[in-house]
């Protein structure tokens, strides 16, 4: 009897117990598990926000892929697309994770060089390179990150001795050629400076930084027409460099050929809104074509960057006193001299504004402050000293 009432007694305590939740584990819901990282989504999606110029979503995007793949070319274009967006800091970040986690590899090396060349910490980058020339040995990528930073850092002569190396390394290099080039230019050696860059766009035809350099040089040799030719190759290899365009304004403007100029350099600004001397140029442009309203606006641009074109307010001036409105020009003028007292190009503009109202005696007072602060070989100083003895005879 007793153990016929063992089962029952079992089943009703183990009832009581699953009704107290006593006895039993609980059950639990599956856990969802995480997705898998996606690298390669992750990295379309970077590149079609940075193609929407969704700037902090293709950050975050390019961060997402390179941790799902800790791919340097991921981190490479990651950082590229940093610099191309005006962001130097956060591609000097990124670069240095990378080479903090990599500091071996040459490549990690060059990438946190160039970040550091586009945020203008040269003396870092020279550091830094220096020790991939080192790491490397006969590196001539080494070699021409240095030779560039160098440059970057006023060193001319240091760094195109680096470039030189580079180039005898690999001599068919259009890159190491480009930047050798483009120190020569900037060293005054422009004969040198066209022989390299010739050879680099031997070397790749589609190379748009030689192209635009060479434009430059040739105009430098005063081979204004051929200049015009390798600017317009330039912004046919890289539609979207905005110094092609701003540099074939200038060569374009050479030939007076304005109507193409103002056309460039509006396409320069589109590109680069920030860039003071594309506004102040496009100003010109359109002060030469006879667009007055056009290019006030223009210099006004060219004021409200930073850092401000030192020209940009005196060719705003002009324009005033050029279509009548001298006495706007003098207020504009006058109220720019409370702060800036030593710029010239104020007073020789201030000078014309007060003799087109036939405020003589303001004008040649205004013309001799501007002699005497400009420069020697300010080309604003003939036109002074003539309108002066107009000015001192009519006294």
């Amino acid at each position: 009897m007793t153990l016929a009432t063992r089962p029952a007694a079992a089943v009703a305590l183990a009832a009581s117990l699953a009704a107290c939740g006593g006895g039993q584990k609980e059950s639990k819901e599956p856990k969802e598990k995480p997705a898998k990282a996606d690298p390669a989504r992750a990295l379309a999606e970077a590149r079609a926000a940075a193609k929407a110029g969704e700037l902090s979503i293709a950050d975050e995007k390019y961060t997402e892929a390179a941790k799902g793949k800790a791919d340097v070319a991921i981190i490479e274009e990651h950082v590229g697309f940093l610099l191309a967006s005006a962001l130097p800091d956060r591609a000097v970040e990124v670069a240095r994770r990378y080479y903090d986690i990599n500091p071996a590899e040459p490549r990690a090396g060059l990438l946190y060089v160039h970040a550091l060349i586009g945020a203008g910490d040269f003396a870092t980058a020279i550091e830094v390179a220096t020790g991939v020339v080192d790491l490397a040995g006969k590196s001539a990528a080494g070699y021409e990150a240095r030779g560039r930073a160098l440059v970057m850092a006023g060193k001319l002569e240091e760094g195109i001795e680096d470039l030189r190396k580079a180039v005898e390394l690999e001599p068919r290099n259009a890159g190491h050629l480009t930047s050798l080039g483009s120190a020569l230019e900037q060293a005054k050696k422009p004969d040198e400076a066209a022989l390299q860059l010739r050879a680099a766009i031997e070397a790749d035809p589609q190379n748009a930084r030689a192209l635009r350099l060479l434009g430059v040089v040739r105009r430098a040799q005063f081979e204004t027409q051929e200049s015009v030719s390798w600017l317009m190759k330039a912004t046919k290899a890289d539609p979207t460099d905005a110094e092609a365009w701003f540099q074939l304004a200038v060569s374009q403007n050479d030939m007076s050929d304005n109507l193409e100029a103002e056309d460039s350099a509006q396409k320069a600004t589109a590109l680069a809104p920030t860039v003071s001397r594309y506004w102040y140029v496009y100003g010109e442009m359109l002060r030469i074509n006879k667009k007055v309203d056009e290019s006030i606006a223009a210099y006004r641009r060219a004021i409200d960057a930073r850092p401000p074109h030192p020209k940009a307010a005196g060719k705003l001036a002009k324009v005033l006193y050029e279509n009548d409105r001298p006495a706007e020009a003098e207020v504009f003028l006058t109220d720019l001299l409370q702060t800036d007292r030593n710029n010239p190009d104020l007073w020789f503009n201030l000078g014309f504004a007060y003799a087109a109202q036939k405020k003589t005696k303001l004008a040649i007072e205004a013309l001799e402050k501007f002699l005497e602060l400009a420069s020697k070989d300010d080309g604003l100083r003939k036109a002074a000293e003539a309108e002066l003895k107009i000015l001192k005879r009519r006294r």
